[in-house]
């Protein structure tokens, strides 16, 4: 599993203060596989445009306390990827939402017939 977190200020995040970030908050000890990315600003600018992590809206991507805070998750050999609102889950509720991407998770084959699914609303003409 590989696990990237990409800045949202490359002109200030330098690798060096990444890197100070992630042993504040001792990565390393999580296991391998978390990256933290920076780069030259127009480089980060396309990479999260074309991961889906900006605001259509140019006013509100501009601003770099409101951004989208999505956990991008997929199986790249089975083509199989899902994005989810990440601000406020859990280490365990990303961990879990990885782990239904296992081939021959429940997930991927829905869910156990004893989970009721929600009926969506009938429209009302």
């Amino acid at each position: 599993m590989f696990f990237y977190s990409i800045t949202l200020m490359p002109e200030e995040d330098t690798p060096g203060k990444l890197k100070e970030f992630a042993d504040r908050y001792k990565i390393d000890e999580m296991g391998p596989g978390w990256t933290f990315l920076t780069g030259r600003p127009r480089d980060i600018e396309l990479l999260r445009r074309r991961l889906g992590f900006a605001y259509d809206d140019r006013r509100l991507d501009a601003d770099r306390t409101n951004h989208i805070r999505l956990v991008l998750m997929g199986n790249e050999p089975y083509g199989w990827w899902g994005t989810v609102p990440g601000a406020d889950m859990s280490a365990n509720q990303i961990t879990k939402l990885i782990e239904w991407l296992e081939p021959g998770s429940w997930g991927m084959q829905g869910p156990p017939s004893s989970w009721e699914m929600p009926v969506p609303p009938k429209k009302v003409p």
